[in-house]
């Protein structure tokens, strides 16, 4: 069974790979990401291992402990989109005992999987100052992989029947994303904060003794406890980890047996209200009609929901980072945050068709026009994004302190705004990306696009260097004369007008070109 599960993971993931060239970008993309992760927290581990050996073992403890919380977060948002979930094995003869080791088997060669023992390998570095500790970690190697991987399935499969509605998958998401940007937000003012006391050593090991007591973390604490000879608290620890798997191990082939006799099945959303007063306000045309719809699923489609909070919160993010180190500069922060909010809103006009799915046949039926399929999507994505790439621009020049550079950064955000959507309104006809489908988890596969908005925002940047050169020049030289801010806006306004104008022309030129060959690319994974 455990051949079978792993044949089957592989076979899967040819499949995908075989489907799409785009599907061997991602995988390189995602192989290159992890490989680069791992290397960086071997460097890590050596830094630690040779600057301050006596942080090893507490950082070891609190870095498998978070390693296991962040794969239980990845595979619980992933579970119901899992090709290898539980229900798919139902109508089969297949026994628990079978499926849960061949599930198992599988998960260690996941590629999640294969991160987490490679992670826990790493850990040996900085155990490698002591024998006794080095020998206990490398013998309590399976116990961790375990460990990680097992907490992992039950938490999981326990939550999977809680979120087969599509409003709790919508909640989930929505709490994890905001919880992403707190714990961003937090650690940068964590890491502020342990600078000004000079000494984060304290700080790691009363959080590493908390957590070395606990399931997360006990069998990373293990050694620590047999270098200081503290053989009674290893020993306590040892059971502890050993416990935690035995226990993860029946709760795991409970809910296996659940899940096989009384599958899980998605379920969908509520009632939808119609909304007049949009209507009236739009034009009545087939470009208003696409645009009402656009915003509507702004708010109602949690899809589209977390990309609008992704667009406020990421930029957020990096802005604040800048603005903790008391080196930097705060002055940028007034264009940096614009241009950044500016390029991620512009890329949702990329794969904006990719998450209408197959349900676009209805345009090419009612013989939409492209210009019209174009314009439609720019006006609803626009009157959501560019009042908030307004009020980004007055909080970044309110953080950094410069209310004069109010004019200079409204030409950074609205300019790229308008330049970029109009370069990727032509490019979304030639690659649309792709999205998770209609109902599903809204983190699951294709939640960030893919592939492809990576590629169009890349080709789309010289196109800003260049043709967005007359606003974004006299930007940043209006942080020391700030008149120049009102010629870029006036410059802004006019290049980003005309970039929209060409990209509805030549994307919906090539949108009725090319018109089936899109629907085939958004809807084929569904």
């Amino acid at each position: 069974m455990a051949a079978l599960c792993i044949a089957l993971r592989y076979r899967l993931l040819v499949g995908s790979l075989r489907e799409s060239p785009w599907a061997v970008v991602a995988l390189v993309l995602s192989v290159l990401g992890a490989l680069s992760l791992l290397g960086s927290s071997a460097l890590g581990a050596i830094a630690i291992r040779v600057l301050v050996p006596e942080l090893g073992a507490h950082a070891a403890v609190l870095a498998g402990a978070a390693l296991t919380v962040g794969l239980t977060a990845i595979a619980v948002l992933v579970g119901t989109s899992d090709p290898l979930a539980p229900e798919r094995f139902s109508l089969l003869p297949v026994r628990v005992p079978q499926l849960r080791r061949g599930l198992l088997a599988a998960s260690l060669l996941d590629p999640w999987g294969a991160v987490a023992v490679l992670a826990v390998v790493i850990g040996l570095i900085v155990w490698s100052t002591s024998a006794a500790a080095l020998v206990a970690g490398a013998l309590l190697l399976p116990v961790a992989v375990l460990t990680v991987l097992l907490v992992t399935r039950v938490v999981a499969d326990l939550l999977a029947r809680q979120l087969a509605s599509r409003r709790a998958r919508d909640v989930m998401a929505l709490l994890l994303l905001v919880a992403i940007a707190g714990v961003a937000i937090g650690m940068q003012s964590l890491a502020a904060g342990v600078g000004e006391l000079g000494d984060a050593a304290p700080v790691v090991a009363d959080a590493s003794r908390v957590v070395g007591w606990t399931p997360l973390g006990a069998v990373f604490d293990v050694p620590r406890a047999v270098a200081a000879g503290a053989w009674p608290e290893a020993a306590a620890k040892l059971a502890i980890a050993l416990a935690t798997v035995a226990l993860c191990w029946w709760a795991w082939g409970r809910l296996l047996a659940e899940r096989l006799t009384n599958p899980i099945v998605l379920r969908g959303g509520g009632r939808v209200r119609e909304g007049r007063l949009l209507d009236r306000l739009l034009p009545a045309t087939p470009a208003g009609a696409i645009a009402a719809r656009s915003i509507r699923y702004r708010r109602r489609d949690v899809r589209h929901l977390m990309n609008v909070i992704a667009v406020l919160i990421v930029p957020a993010m990096i802005a604040g980072l800048q603005l903790v180190a008391e080196e930097v500069p705060r002055g940028p922060v007034a264009l940096v945050l614009p241009l950044l909010t500016a390029i991620i809103a512009a890329s949702m006009l990329q794969i904006d068709v990719a998450y209408d799915s197959s349900a676009f046949a209805w345009h090419l039926l009612a013989g939409v026009r492209g210009v019209d399929d174009r314009a439609g999507r720019l006006l609803g994505t626009s009157v959501v994004f560019v009042p908030a790439l307004a009020i980004t621009a007055v909080l970044a020049c309110w953080a950094a302190g410069r209310w004069d550079a109010l004019p200079a950064s409204l030409a950074v955000g609205v300019g790229t705004y308008g330049l970029v959507g109009g370069a990727l309104l032509w490019l979304g006809a030639h690659l649309p990306g792709e999205a998770p489908p209609p109902g599903s988890n809204p983190l699951g596969r294709g939640s960030s696009g893919g592939v492809q908005p990576l590629a169009g925002v890349a080709l789309s940047l010289p196109v800003l260097g260049i043709a967005g050169a007359p606003f974004l020049l006299p930007a940043v030289a209006a942080l020391w004369i700030p008149w120049l801010g009102w010629v870029a806006l006036a410059a802004a306004l006019l290049i980003g007008a005309l970039a929209s104008w060409l990209g509805i022309r030549f994307g919906g030129a090539a949108l009725d070109r090319r018109g089936p060959e899109v629907l085939a690319q958004v809807s084929k994974a569904h």
